[in-house]
């Protein structure tokens, strides 16, 4: 008989950020979460806050433990950061205005983000396959570490980090777009991964 709980792991993307309102490439590089993005960071910790969570993670990228220090609030509960859960590195394409990429590089941006084609990746950035195996691997030890008491687990991070883990975890055919602050949720016990909810906003719209 297994010994192993349920654990239950809530995914959250960020709040929005002055690059989103730009319409800048945000992969490594970072920008603050704007007014908008902090309330939504609320809002969705209000969503949250009948959850008990056991634990919180997040990337370290600011925008991310920003997220999750607002989200949070005045729950005493400490923020455990991981390079690994940051968002996809777009290499040469980092920071530039959506303009500036379809002057340089052509349709690169459609191309990328049709994921037809998990080796895809921009110029001295990685690929939707290195994304999910550095993914895939914090998320395994933050699962190895709860799974004998269970319960729920906090992981702030990104909206194409989430996204692509869970299309690749549950072979999906196609990528689901993540809004600023969107949950999704998966279940593991006993080696199974069990998908519950793809990039929800309820948490983060019916709290008043």
């Amino acid at each position: 008989m297994s010994s192993e709980k349920e654990v239950k792991l809530y995914f959250v993307r960020h709040g929005e950020t002055l690059f989103n309102v730009e319409k800048r490439l945000q992969g490594f590089c970072d920008s603050p979460l704007t007014d908008k993005g902090i309330e939504q960071a609320k809002s969705v910790g209000m969503g949250l806050s009948d959850i008990e969570f056991k634990a919180v993670y997040a990337s370290e990228s600011q925008r991310v433990v920003d997220t999750a220090r607002y989200a949070i609030g005045h729950q005493n509960i400490p923020i455990i950061t991981d390079p690994r859960l940051k968002e996809m590195n777009f290499g040469v394409l980092e920071s530039l205005l959506q303009s500036e990429i379809l002057a340089q590089y052509g349709n690169i941006l459609e191309t990328l983000f049709s994921i037809s084609d998990l080796n895809l990746s921009a110029p001295e950035g990685e690929s939707y396959l290195q994304l999910f195996s550095r993914t895939n691997t914090a998320i395994n030890e933050i699962v190895h570490k709860h799974k004998h008491d269970g319960g729920n687990v906090l992981v702030f991070s990104h909206g194409v980090t989430i996204g692509n883990y869970l299309m690749q975890l549950a072979k999906m055919s196609s990528y689901i777009h993540h809004d600023n602050c969107s949950v999704s949720v998966i279940s593991y016990l006993n080696g199974e991964f069990y998908v519950d909810r793809i990039a929800d906003t309820s948490f983060r719209d019916n709290t008043k």
